[in-house]
């Protein structure tokens, strides 16, 4: 019996010492993992689409991961412009109409909980006031469609490329940044509540004079 009590003391001795050993690494591997999640990116890249002298403008940035609530600061902004975070703060839209023209560089920083944070550099181009401007209108789409992405090149057929800064949420857009002189073949497309984006629509032609 004294031989058998001491194995067994043994074993129990070895499996403490087991889940002493184990323990401590298994919690590290958990507070690892809570770190990675709460670390903040912004994704959108430099530069944001450009802009032009007492027009309205918008452009969004975009994040992943972090937690929420973030709080966002900007250094450097072009005069007549703002930074106004989206009701999940997991967003921010510059908007404001722009006095200047020219090419302005500034930062944008993103802090989320535990205070990590995310700074990017932009570059963003404001144009002097355009002349000329084309008046877009198509077929609205079905209930679900959250909205629109209107897209322009000067060949017909494309490449096209997207002009709208952020989503629209109507079927109307006016394009102030055409040049006269020019023809401009544009294309538009709908974004349902999945966040998926249709295939072009009918090319639509406009000629400046």
């Amino acid at each position: 019996m004294a031989n058998a009590l001491l194995i067994l003391c043994r074993v129990g001795g070895f499996r403490e010492h087991m889940r002493m050993k184990t323990s401590p690494r298994f919690a590290i591997v958990l507070l690892l993992g809570s770190l990675a999640l709460a670390q903040v990116k912004i994704t959108t890249q430099s530069p944001l689409p450009d802009g032009l002298v007492k027009t309205p403008y918008s452009a969004t940035v975009q994040t992943r991961g972090g937690t929420v609530p973030f709080k966002w600061s900007t250094v450097g902004l072009p005069s007549g412009l703002k930074l106004t975070p989206s009701a999940d703060t997991r967003t921010a839209t510059l908007t404001g109409t722009p006095t200047k023209a020219s090419t302005h560089n500034f930062s944008i920083t993103v802090e989320g909980h535990g205070k990590h944070s995310s700074t990017a550099s932009f570059s963003l181009t404001i144009d002097q006031e355009s002349n000329h401007s084309a008046a877009l209108t198509w077929q609205a789409g079905a209930k679900k469609i959250m909205g629109y992405n209107v897209y322009r090149s000067t060949t017909s057929g494309g490449p096209y490329s997207q002009i709208n800064a952020s989503m629209l949420s109507t079927n109307k857009y006016t394009d102030t940044s055409v040049e006269g002189g020019t023809t401009y073949y544009y294309v538009a497309t709908e974004i349902n509540n999945q966040g998926d984006e249709s295939t072009y629509s009918a090319q639509a032609t406009a000629v400046i004079p």
